[in-house]
């Protein structure tokens, strides 16, 4: 029923995620794609030994910097289920309410679901001082009545809890409708959010907000480390924001997932 892609570069945490990963997919019949887009194997192969007969690798070569979106259209393309989870390597799923959310949207046809929040696995990882939480609210109506409204809160120092864009569900011919992630966003900050925008905006899907999981604390360097150089995440987010938002006003929903497979598939080689 499900297909979980993970897309990874240079991490440390995928060995302890994993075990989760594998925990709900083999609870509701599903599998785990692991998308190593540029990495170095020396790191990946340690942290996927235990588990290689369980899951399946597609590595990309050749490519400079990392896009986590083409290596999630990579990802889609190599797998088969009808509902996808596009999950980041460094969290920690929570079984029941991961399970709960598949099957709300196993019965609610016309949504697409993302886990509603994540706890910090350190306190204050992103090292607050006087500010100690703050977050936005994203309006967007459009000309044929749709709209738009995401919540999204920088991590609380207090609890350590934050929103959760980036854990997506969606059903494959939801995710094929919009033509997938758009990897003309390139670099650390909006993918997500754009993702749940052309879902609601461009395919009239609704959203379903629910479940949590934990974050492997980290620090910037390893948000960005592998994506062009900026000169910081906000740098980063701002630029790809202001692109998507001139997408919508030219009401162009569509991603990049047919290119993004014409250009990499003689690339992406399936290792098992």
């Amino acid at each position: 029923m499900l297909s979980i892609v993970v897309s990874w570069r240079d991490r440390a945490e995928l060995g302890q995620s994993l075990p989760t990963l594998l925990a709900v997919s083999e609870a509701v019949g599903g599998d785990v794609t692991v998308v190593n887009f540029g990495g170095d194997r020396a790191l990946l192969d340690p942290q996927v030994a235990p588990y290689r007969e369980r899951i399946r690798i597609v590595e990309v070569h050749g490519e400079k910097y990392f896009n986590k979106a083409a290596a999630q259209n990579v990802g889609a393309w190599s797998t088969q289920q009808p509902l996808l989870f596009f999950c980041d390597c460094d969290i920690l799923l929570d079984l029941p309410s991961t399970v709960a959310l598949v099957k709300r949207l196993a019965a609610h046809p016309g949504c697409f679901g993302t886990l509603a929040g994540v706890r910090e696995s350190e306190l204050n990882s992103r090292g607050a001082n006087h500010v100690v939480s703050f977050g936005y609210e994203l309006k967007i109506r459009t000309a044929d009545g749709r709209q738009l409204n995401i919540i999204d809160n920088e991590e609380d120092s207090g609890d350590g809890t934050r929103q959760a864009p980036g854990l997506l569900f969606v059903y494959r011919k939801d995710f094929e409708a919009i033509n997938g992630y758009n990897a003309g966003l390139h670099g650390w900050g909006w993918e997500d959010q754009d993702m749940i925008s052309r879902l609601t905006l461009g395919n009239g899907l609704v959203r379903i907000s629910d479940g949590s999981a934990i974050h492997i604390s980290h620090g910037d360097e390893a948000r960005i480390g592998a994506y062009p150089p900026v000169s910081s995440r906000w740098e980063s987010r701002d630029r790809m924001f202001r692109t998507a938002l001139a997408n919508y006003d030219a009401a162009n929903f569509d991603g990049t997932f047919a290119q993004d497979v014409e250009r990499l598939a003689s690339r992406a080689i399936r290792m098992n």
